[in-house]
């Protein structure tokens, strides 16, 4: 929200009309004289103000102008009388009656110019103020799905049937943990990562469960603080994380193991 008294009194509107603006300044004004009446109204009475001191100032076009386009033309009296029939009562009107015109002419022709470029240029604000909305309008049903993806998660926790395992960290890194959430009867796994060090750009986290013995591949992950869903399992004796190439790995980089934890009975 502006203060359009200070934005009226600020000088830009007279500076938009007379074109002593920026590009940006020229799109706000546009912009903002559709939003704000107060502000529409006083541009549309700079303008009529402006236009008024136009027609009271302006300047005849010097004679020798209208010699050299009627010299051009080869308009000569005689030809235009012989041209028109006898029996046609239309007034035909004296060359010196073409000055108030043909200054007429040159004002309605920069009007029409001037109303031109401003349909142009507020299509093309409306265009780019449309992108504006569809793009925040896309963000917010991301930030909206998120949170409800996370509402589900956390709701989630506090079912009766949850086992929650808590994974340490191992020689390579003895200060990293992280806990899974795993619940046996629906089969959802949930991880957070309470800390892990971050990893190269071209490398991601990779959960696993071990059953008999064998892993089980449960998805990558990312290193922030919030839940994140993994893959289900049905069956587990333990969790384990290991750091693979992005996207992951079929079978675990044992050298490259980072916590694990087992699951008790």
């Amino acid at each position: 929200m502006i203060n359009t008294k200070e934005y009226i009194e600020s000088g830009v509107l007279e500076d938009y009309l007379s074109g002593n603006v920026s590009e940006q300044e020229r799109r706000e004004v546009e912009c903002l004289s559709k939003i704000y009446p107060e502000i529409k109204a006083e541009l549309e009475q700079l303008s009529e103000a402006v236009e008024r001191y136009a027609f009271a100032h302006s300047v005849s076009p010097p004679a020798s102008l209208k010699e050299k386009i009627m010299a051009q033309l080869e308009f000569k009296e005689e030809e235009v009388q012989e041209e028109v029939s006898t029996e046609d009562e239309t007034p035909v009107l004296p060359l010196n009656s073409r000055n108030n015109s043909f200054q007429w002419g040159w004002v309605a022709a920069a009007s029409v110019a001037a109303l031109i470029g401003s349909v142009v240029y507020f299509n093309a604000k409306v265009d780019t103020l449309s992108q504006t909305v569809a793009k925040q309008q896309t963000e917010l049903q991301q930030q909206t799905q998120q949170l409800q993806q996370q509402t589900e998660l956390v709701a989630g926790l506090s079912s009766v049937d949850n086992q929650f395992v808590t994974l340490k960290g191992v020689e390579k890194s003895p200060s990293s943990a992280v806990r899974v959430v795993w619940n046996a009867k629906t089969q959802e796994v949930q991880l957070n990562v309470l800390s892990l060090p971050t990893p190269a750009s071209d490398k991601q986290y990779q959960l696993w469960a071990l059953v008999g013995g064998k892993p089980v591949d449960l998805g990558v992950f990312d290193v922030t603080g919030s839940l994140q869903k993994m893959k289900a399992i049905p069956q587990a004796d333990a969790f384990a994380v290991t750091l693979e190439r992005k996207g992951g790995n079929p079978v675990p980089t044992l050298s490259e193991l980072y916590v694990m934890g087992k699951v008790t009975s």
